[in-house]
């Protein structure tokens, strides 16, 4: 149900991003160069490059944190004019060529085209105070952190095909590795058990992390059955899951619930784009892809919506140089 808006309640743009990730705000970045009124909406800056202590693979930095690294295309994005609103998407409508969405603040945003970036969240263990160790010994990313602990004794939460893959990462990397795997006769259990530092805890369910300024224990239980364990790192790969409910009165999903896109980031609704892990083009799962993503999709956008105000404008490539504006829109 709507909620009645005045209308100066009402923010009317060219294109809205949902999602503040390194996909949403690389395309937010191309949508404002291009002199769009763009609106980033977004639960928070950085996604899941937000629980990537270190990245050493993104061309042209050396090192970098995630949250750093996706402030900087924050920054840009600003500079050339987005406006970007802290906020949640709740309900969308689609009325004629223009999108209305609501949102969790009451928002009202009106759009010609969307990019839905929102990305994938990761599912957590749900303890009172996890995100208080997210990047002091708490990760959601083997793949990211693991070199991070080389020699370290480290505790993995996961299970299947995941489970396999990350034993193979983390063993020859640590020291010792406790293998939490909350169900019984697990695929993945069997794969572990051909290492020699992996410490199988089958059918646990880690109920307790302690540590002063870092993670530096973890609780398991089994049936009541408690056991402490002392460690400098825990790795939670339980997969991730979309808060997309909004979106799928307009989109087709695959069986991963990725929103099924083509190459050029379009959906099966005229002017809805989508980018990043969300999207069904983006097979792995890394932050220059999902630039990349972000960009093919705020290109597409682009030109849909010259294409919708009668312009013969088309765009193709995006190297000419622009004036950054001073003004800066950051909303809570």
């Amino acid at each position: 149900m709507w909620l009645a808006m005045s209308e100066e309640a009402v923010i009317k743009s060219d294109v809205l991003v949902i999602g503040g990730g390194v996909a949403g705000l690389s395309a937010a970045l191309y949508i404002a160069r291009q002199n769009l009124k763009v609106v980033v909406v977004a639960a928070d800056i950085g996604g899941q490059l937000s629980y990537a202590s270190v990245i050493e693979n993104y061309p042209g930095f050396e090192s970098s944190s995630g949250l750093s690294l996706v402030l900087k295309i924050q920054q840009q994005a600003q500079g050339f004019g987005a406006e970007i609103i802290i906020d949640e998407v709740m309900l969308l409508e689609k009325r004629g060529d223009v999108f209305i969405a609501k949102t969790k603040k009451g928002l009202v945003i009106e759009s010609i085209a969307i990019v839905a970036a929102c990305g994938k969240a990761p599912r957590k263990l749900g303890l009172a105070n996890e995100d208080l160790f997210v990047g002091r010994g708490l990760s959601y990313c083997v793949i990211c952190d693991a070199p991070l602990y080389k020699g370290k004794a480290v505790a993995l939460v996961s299970f299947g095909e995941k489970g396999v893959e990350n034993i193979e990462l983390l063993a020859p990397l640590a020291k010792e590795v406790y293998y939490i795997v909350p169900y019984q006769k697990d695929l993945s259990i069997e794969h572990a058990k051909r290492f020699a530092n992996v410490k199988i805890f089958e059918g646990y369910k880690v109920v307790a992390i302690h540590g002063d300024r870092k993670l530096e224990k973890v609780v398991v239980d089994r049936d009541g059955e408690k056991v402490e364990l002392s460690v400098d790192a825990l790795f939670v790969e339980m997969g991730f899951e979309t808060r997309i409910d909004f979106l799928k009165p307009f989109v087709d999903l695959n069986e991963r619930g990725e929103v099924i896109v083509n190459n050029l980031g379009e959906t099966k609704t005229a002017g809805l784009f989508a980018a990043g892990d969300l999207a069904s083009n983006t097979p792995y799962k890394q932050a220059v892809i999902a630039a990349a993503s972000g960009v093919i999709a705020a290109l597409s956008a682009i030109n849909y919506v010259n294409n919708v105000k009668g312009l013969k404008k088309r765009i193709g490539v995006d190297w000419e140089k622009k004036v950054k504006k001073v003004e800066r829109r950051f909303r809570l």
